[in-house]
């Protein structure tokens, strides 16, 4: 019974994901119409607008990679693989998520050095710490790995029959 309590917490988390980057979508997208209507109605410029607009536009990319990975929407050729056995096919979909993984782990371990070198300095516009949006790239990592792990179990579980279907 574990699988279904994983699915609902899953689908928890990448809901909540949504709405975040559907907020920040909306932020960005007033702050950058706001700056229009400013710039060429009013003769008003915000110093701030383009560079919240900006980070906003990051982290809705960083967030919305990590729900794609959730989704298994991310573009990828499959092919050749849907040409193997169900059996060969299920282990190479759990090396390609292992090494994904790997590579997301990877990645944000190295980004810590960045978000702590960055935390002194300072946005142009905003005066914020740059880390706050260095920041996204572990967030987006961690939820990534969650996405993959789940991936990677749900992948085990399951034993595909010889039509290639999947059953507990």
């Amino acid at each position: 019974m574990a699988k279904p309590e994983l699915d609902k917490k899953l689908e928890i988390l990448t809901t909540f994901i949504e709405y975040t980057c559907t907020i920040l979508f909306v932020v960005m997208t007033l702050i950058t119409f706001l700056q229009v209507v400013g710039r060429y109605v009013f003769g008003v410029s915000y110093f701030w607008a383009e560079e919240l607009a900006r980070f906003t536009m990051i982290w809705i990319v960083f967030l919305g990679a990590s729900v794609s990975v959730g989704l298994k929407a991310h573009t990828r050729i499959d092919f050749f693989i849907n040409l193997l056995s169900p059996k060969v096919r299920k282990y190479i979909e759990i090396f390609n998520s292992l090494a994904c993984l790997a590579f997301i782990l990877f990645v944000s371990y190295n980004s810590i050095d960045i978000i702590r070198i960055t935390t002194r300095n300072l946005s142009t516009g905003l005066r914020i710490p740059l880390a706050l949006i260095y920041i996204a790239l572990p967030v987006s990592g961690i939820l990534m790995t969650v996405y993959f792990l789940a991936q990677i179990y749900f992948l085990l579980k399951t034993i595909p029959n010889k039509e290639g279907e999947a059953s507990d």
